[in-house]
């Protein structure tokens, strides 16, 4: 995913603390997909109706796909399950997948905004969830890279969709977004008084954790779950 997209979601967009839910995930993939659907017709034509709606639906054939593949990412971003790809074949399907969601997230929410769009019947709005969803779960990419086995950017196992570059260290706001916590709490608990203190380094003029110090102390939080890839 490109750094412009990182650096616009993550600087007007993402709320660590934020909250996340499968069944609202799942809604608003439909609605998102839906949207940018209605949103193309209208940008090329002015207006649409349900029933262009409905035909470019079954050309893409993309309402289940958009949903499994949102369920995919729910399941590493937030539970921390991951499915390693047994070989090149799965590894490419994978990340066509990936980038499937990548691109519907990246897109959907200029159409959206620009033309107020209703289809069957409901207000579609901004997939700021999903947004978010996506964004955390390339965090997690990013400290799976440095603490997790298996986990590796040259394996055929991990789709080349998460290919990044590792630092080996984490933000705090990445540690926030990882715990689902807000960042001034992360800030506290780098405190020297600070029962679990997390131990932070200077990065030049940021404040960084290294990744196994990251992954040690977001074990003690209730909105993480460490990856398991299999």
């Amino acid at each position: 995913m490109s750094t412009s997209w990182r650096d616009r979601f993550e600087k007007n967009f993402i709320s660590p603390e934020k909250k996340l839910g499968l069944d609202e995930i799942l809604e608003e993939a439909h609605d998102a997909y839906l949207g940018w659907l209605a949103a193309s017709l209208t940008a090329f034509h002015s207006d649409f109706n349900e029933d262009q709606v409905d035909q470019l639906d079954r050309i893409f054939q993309g309402e289940s796909r958009i949903r499994s593949i949102a369920n995919d990412c729910y399941n590493y971003a937030i539970n921390g399950r991951f499915r390693l790809a047994k070989d090149a074949q799965e590894q490419e399907q994978m990340n066509d997948d990936w980038v499937c969601l990548a691109i519907l997230v990246q897109s959907a929410r200029p159409g959206i905004e620009e033309f107020s769009l209703t289809v069957r019947g409901r207000p579609i709005g901004v997939p700021a969830k999903l947004e978010q969803l996506l964004f955390h779960a390339q965090i997690r990419a990013l400290l799976d890279f440095s603490t997790v086995d298996g986990f590796d950017e040259e394996s055929v196992s991990v789709p080349q969709f998460f290919s990044q570059p590792v630092p080996g260290y984490l933000t705090l706001k990445e540690i926030a977004l990882l715990g689902q916590m807000s960042e001034r709490a992360v800030r506290n608990a780098a405190q020297p008084a600070a029962a679990d203190r997390l131990q932070t380094r200077k990065e030049q003029t940021q404040t960084v954790v290294d990744a196994t110090e990251a992954l040690r102390w977001l074990k003690g939080r209730r909105g993480f779950i460490a990856t398991r890839a299999d």
